[in-house]
């Protein structure tokens, strides 16, 4: 025997690739990987053409084989009509289909059944293939097979036992039962695929020496097995093929363009059997353009034509029938007076069969049927005990039952031998003179395969209790007898006798008669129509289906002759030239093909910046869409797919991958899986490049994470689509398990074509029983080790803790100002000029001018000069708006509308020593300077767009006289004008001076928000403490230090829903510092509830009222203001409408906005800007008409342009409807 320690027994590529890595169509598809999947593979990956094999079960390699019984247990699955004892695992390596008078007993791995047979290379005998079942073209000539035998010969390098190995007991004991018989000219070794010394093989795979072990029949682990996949399977990957394994096809149909077959597949990523049903029914699919080889067995290829009929596919109605076992049968001697070493253990019995005893065509007038092949076996090493445990019970049986009569002590006699010699095989017992006989010959070919509720059953007569069989058994008694043996049979036999095939051939029968009537395909494995002699052009059967009888010897010569004339002929036919000469050179474990057909999915997944953790887990999302996306919301899209049955499902297996370019600890998954929608495609599309990023912060969410989904499917249409989700997770979920469970189960989708064109929006969700099918699927990719074990925990660590900063988020640390990374600053407008203008007063106030950008439009009324007034941010580094964060800010609206804008910045934000002593009133004199500026440069009267206290300063000095309401084309006053209803915090803070008087005599009369000159302890303290400021909506719970400071100055001064990371992380850029004087001042306004003198006079009289006669204003609230309450301008607008008249006065409540977002929300030029622009443009056409301020009568507003709004008794109210994927979720009204 040959020694392997010192080799490695699998040194050959890894020949499988991920599922992910298929392509959506191949030239050709080969189902299955046994031997005529494997001739077919190599033939046409070698004529060229892009193949792709698919495969049940897994790559296994020498090495990987089950060596013990329990083992070899777990790799049992067991199917047909036992259904108590049915496991449903298709892809184990040992498949026990019971069936009703005959059972089999397959393999389902790359390679298939030459995995675990004994590798004997014996030729069908010329009257076997001149039975009338066979085809004409065989029939009458069975030598056009012998090209092909030679060919499969070639390539599998069948060798007998050597004569120079050491001498085998069971090999001389089947010789000297031969010559027992007379039969000495029959015997011969057997012809085995097995190396017997260390060699490459004709594809050039280096093999083992065989060690003997006797384990071919659980797969032989010392690597010197020449399988079908280190010939044909290495050769067609050398060649370009594509394999993939656990896919199980469930059936083919036409492919929609008549061009070629599509193969649907169930594809057993590791944990998807969590989810069974899905398995089966969310299925992938591959095109084969040209041809499909279906080589899954006997049992495989007849199960998947019986499911293609059922969904349409027409076929010859004798699919199924006339199946064969081959005749086969199991025949123990056991107990006999020969040590036969026929079990294997530490005495190495040799390779499974090494003798045949060939009674075929003995006398020329002998019926072929009773032909018959004996061969010796050996039963593995894993099975021992349990052949052990039968042998004693049919021991005990027939001995110590007719002991009975010799009394309990003749009882006790033979129980007491059986234990001695039965427990001690290595010691001489019973076991050790056991051998074991395997029988082929012809049975009545009357078995049939069926689908009954989606399950292949086999039923038939017992062939052991024909008279072939008898006449067999007999013979074989008389052998063992003569031993000195006792016979025994398969433990599966049973009173039905009922034998055990491990070689099923039929089901797609080769027709005798050239139609439909008499078999399933042609002599070529070509699949008939229907009854008549059309044919599936592409269609082929390849394998042992196609065997019409039984071949009455092992079959796996026949099977690759039979495939490999079926590919030669096929490929003349279209025209494949099959380049058969050239060598493959060596192919070890580190080659690369020769070949590459890579087309669709490059091998970039994963690409360097990612390394696999090698654990993955599957999450089923199901979930309604709306194939109405434009400008909807998903929670809309969702509804509207609801409405119409629009369901989608999304069942994905993802592996995670850790980032390795990132300073941090970040993940990303790799996904494989199926997209159902009808309202896409008729049948399951297939993901590819799919990927799902863990815990991303969004630019378009501050305080917020999010796990993002971006992948492409195609399907069956051609059509290619793109998918991108999200499921968010922010402050909304703190301390809230319902939340946080929606939160992470709810990924809102968005997709669109290729070309851009949206398609569909909805929602997606991942129910409770799904979720807990999703705990049960996480599984290494690769065999298990402990080792592996730290990677998940540490996965399942961090996605813990990240889902824990929001869950205890008000518990968050505040962090500081941060650089945002997510959106780069863009360069903006840059003022034209910078003035410098002295008030009244005698305090210097800046004012920045902006040029107007020159328009493409030029129609319509000269654009004009526009003023902003911001409201108090203290010596900010930039206006609000004119910010550098925002995609559009308003300042650049407005230029690119031709308007020359002006934004000042009142004394609360230039001089520190004016800003710590003034007030509110004392900025109307900053505006009155501001407007005199523009009235010296500018015909036109400016229009104002005022925030917060510049709103109310303006309001001020309108109502004292200090602006003359003549310099006014109109006014856009946000959040607050002349009267003032403070939000609920703000008013509490606000009904006592005390906060403000303690912090004085405290820190003084500075409050930094931006600036942070120091450090003081009393200003850390107060950081700490300002984290817990109250909040009316959870969405709005952040940990950044300058949002609390400003909050807690003013009032939360938006919904942060309405802001971008990009804002929100420059928050201290735009508000600077501000003090306590006017913080008082802006205090004792808001508990009057309107505009006070410095003197806290008020200045909401009759007379001052007149001197807003005949200004047209535009009052703007957001419906989530927590700093004034939207009530505040329903008080201006009201009392205004009600003194002079409700022509000029317009109020915009813009749903979902906060106090300061309508003016730096990311959205707002869509939802608020055009607003106020349609009143520019309406004051500007009507300009001549405001002449008459001082009459009785005001201006008629006929002339406003119509807009997308619905007015309702002139006040406007806005809904935003913009883009799903850059807003969230649908607008939260107030009470949210």
């Amino acid at each position: 025997m040959a020694s392997t320690e010192d080799a490695r027994p699998d040194d050959y590529p890894h020949l499988s690739r991920p599922c992910r890595l298929m392509n959506s169509h191949y030239d050709v598809v080969v189902v299955g990987s046994g031997y005529g999947a494997g001739v077919a593979a190599s033939r046409m990956a070698r004529a060229g053409k892009s193949v792709a094999v698919l495969e049940l079960g897994w790559e296994r390699r020498p090495g990987s084989f089950p060596d013990s019984l329990w083992q070899c247990l777990k790799e049992i699955n067991i199917s047909g009509t036992a259904r108590c004892l049915s496991s449903d695992k298709p892809t184990r390596l040992f498949q026990l289909m019971l069936g009703d008078g005959q059972h089999a007993l397959v393999a389902h791995a790359l390679g298939g059944c030459s995995l675990i047979n004994a590798g004997v290379f014996l030729e069908a005998d010329q009257r076997t293939l001149q039975m009338s079942a066979w085809p004409p073209e065989i029939r009458k000539d069975p030598s056009v097979l012998q090209p092909y035998y030679s060919r499969a010969a070639e390539m599998l390098q069948p060798s007998p036992y050597p004569d120079n190995h050491p001498r085998l007991a069971k090999l001389d004991n089947i010789q000297k039962q031969a010559e027992s018989l007379g039969k000495a000219h029959s015997f011969y070794r057997a012809p085995l695929t097995t190396f017997f010394r260390r060699g490459r093989n004709h594809a050039g795979v280096m093999l083992q020496g065989n060690t003997g072990s006797g384990n071919e029949s659980t797969g032989l682990n010392d690597g010197s097995k020449n399988s079908v996949a280190t010939t044909y399977l290495a050769d067609a990957w050398n060649w370009g093929a594509e394999i993939f394994c656990g896919c199980q096809v469930r059936y083919i149909e036409q492919a929609p363009d008549h061009k070629g077959y599509v193969v649907y597949f169930a594809w057993h990523g590791k944990g998807r059997s969590a989810f069974a049903e899905d398995v089966q029914t969310q299925l992938f699919w591959v095109k084969a353009n040209d041809l499909c080889f279906l080589g899954a067995g006997a049992l495989g290829t007849t199960e998947i034509l019986l499911r293609s009929r059922d969904y349409g596919l027409p076929i010859s109605p004798m699919v199924g029938r006339n199946v064969s076992g081959n005749g086969d049968m199991l025949v123990f001697g056991y107990n006999g007076d020969m040590q036969v070493n026929g079990i294997s253990g530490t005495q190495r019995p040799g390779p499974t069969i090494t003798g045949v005893l060939d009674c075929r065509g003995e006398g020329l007038s002998k019926n072929v049927l009773a032909d018959h092949v004996i061969q010796d076996g050996c039963i593995p090493r894993p099975f021992s005990p349990l052949f052990q445990a039968v042998l004693m019970w049919q021991t005990a049986r027939l001995l110590v039952a007719p002991s009975l009569a010799g009394g309990v002590q003749q009882c006790w006699k033979v129980i007491s031998n059986l234990t001695i010699r039965l427990l001690n095989p290595s010691k001489g017992g019973a076991m050790q003179r056991t051998s074991t006989y395997l029988v082929m010959s012809h049975d009545s070919n009357e078995l049939t395969l069926t689908l009954e509720n989606d399950r292949l059953l086999l039923r038939g007569p017992a062939e052991g209790r024909s008279e072939k069989f008898s006449e067999i058994r007999n013979m074989l008694r008389s052998v063992v007898s003569r031993a000195g043996g006792k016979i025994g049979f398969s433990p599966l036999s049973g009173s039905q006798k009922a034998e055990v095939t491990v070689h099923p051939l039929g089901g797609a029968n080769m027709s005798r008669d050239g139609t439909g009537r008499e078999g399933v395909t042609n002599h070529l494995g070509q699949v008939y129509k229907g009854h008549r002699r059309e044919k599936h052009e592409g269609l082929v059967c390849c394998d042992g289906s196609v065997v019409p009888t039984a071949l009455g010897v092992n079959p796996l010569a026949t099977i690759t002759a039979l495939a490999g004339r079926s590919v030669d002929l096929i490929a003349k036919e279209h025209g494949y030239s099959i380049d058969m000469a050239t060598p493959n050179g060596s192919l070890d474990a580190l080659s690369q093909p020769m070949v590459s057909h890579r087309r669709e999915i490059e091998d970039t997944s994963i690409a360097k910046s990612l390394s696999p953790i090698r654990w993955q887990f599957t999450e089923l999302l199901e979930g309604h869409i709306s194939t109405r996306p434009d400008e909807m919301d998903f929670a809309v899209c969702e509804t509207l797919g609801k409405s119409s049955s629009s369901a989608m499902r999304m069942f994905l297996t993802i592996e995670i991958c850790r980032r390795t370019d990132t300073g941090g600890l970040q993940y990303e998954g790799i996904c494989t899986g199926t997209v159902s929608c009808r309202a896409l495609s008729r049948g399951p599309m297939r993901v590819v490049n799919g990927k799902i990023r863990f815990f991303v912060q969004p630019a378009e969410q501050p305080d917020s994470t999010t796990l993002t989904y971006s992948s492409q499917f195609i399907s069956l249409e051609n059509t290619r689509y793109h998918l991108e989700g999200c499921k968010q997770i922010d402050a909304t979920s703190s301390f809230s398990v319902s939340r946080m469970w929606e939160a992470t189960t709810k990924v809102n989708v968005r997709i669109t074509r290729d070309d851009g064109m949206k398609v569909a929006a909805g929602a997606l969700h991942i129910s409770w029983p799904s979720f807990r099918r999703q705990i049960r699927t996480f599984r290494t990719t690769e065999p298990f080790r402990l080792n592996l074990l730290p990677a998940l925990v540490m996965f399942l660590i961090y996605f813990a803790f990240q889902l824990a900063i929001f869950f205890f988020r008000p518990l968050s640390p505040a962090r500081k100002s941060r650089r945002s990374s997510h959106v780069p600053i863009s360069p903006k407008q840059q003022p034209s000029a910078t003035h410098l203008l002295q008030t009244q007063d005698g305090i210097t106030v800046r004012l920045e001018e902006y040029e107007p950008q020159p328009r493409a439009d030029q129609k319509g009324p000269e654009a004009q000069p526009v003023l902003f007034l911001p409201g108090v941010t203290g010596n900010a580094a930039h206006s609000t708006f004119a910010l550098p964060y925002l995609r559009r800010n308003m300042v650049e609206y407005f230029t690119a509308r031709g308007c020359r804008c002006y934004v000042l910045t009142p004394r609360w934000g230039d001089n520190p020593t004016v800003a710590a002593s003034c007030t509110v009133f004392d900025c109307r004199l900053d505006i009155a300077a501001a407007l005199q500026h523009i009235r010296h440069q500018q015909k036109q009267k400016p229009y104002i767009i005022a925030h917060c206290q510049g709103s109310v300063a303006l309001a001020m000095g309108l109502l004292d006289g200090t602006i003359n309401r003549s310099q006014l084309l109109g006014i856009t006053a946000n959040s607050v004008f002349m009267n003032q209803k403070l939000a609920h915090w703000n008013s509490i803070k606000a009904a006592t001076p005390i906060l403000i008087r303690l912090y004085q005599l405290i820190s003084g009369t500075y409050y930094p928000i931006g600036n942070r000159p120091d450090n003081s302890p009393i200003q850390k303290i107060l950081d700490m403490l300002i984290r817990f400021y109250p909040v009316e909506n959870r969405r709005d719970i952040c940990t950044s230090t300058h949002c609390h400071r400003t909050t807690f100055a003013f009032g939360l001064c938006w919904n942060h829903q309405n802001l971008d990371t990009n804002i929100h992380d420059h928050v201290g850029q735009f508000f600077g510092d501000t003090y306590t004087t006017i913080l008082e001042h802006i205090t004792r306004m808001g508990t009057h509830g309107a505009c006070l003198d410095n003197q806290l006079h008020a200045l909401v009289t009759e007379e001052n009222l007149e001197n807003l006669r005949g200004v047209p204003i535009l009052f703007m609230s957001g419906t989530v203001n927590e700093v004034f309450m939207p009530e505040s301008t329903l008080r201006d607008y009201e009392m205004l409408r009600r003194r002079f008249g409700e022509r000029l006065y317009r109020r915009f409540l813009v749903e979902g906005y906060g106090h300061l977002d309508p003016v730096v929300g990311r959205n707002a030029d869509r939802d608020v800007y055009w607003r106020v622009w349609e009143h520019v443009k309406w004051c500007g056409g009507n300009a001549i008409t405001f002449n008459e301020r001082h009459s009785s009568t005001s201006p008629t507003l006929n002339h406003l342009p119509s807009s997308p709004l619905r007015h309702h008794h002139s006040r406007t109210s806005l809904k935003s409807s913009t883009h799903p994927l850059n807003t969230p979720h649908p607008l939260p009204h107030r009470n949210q």
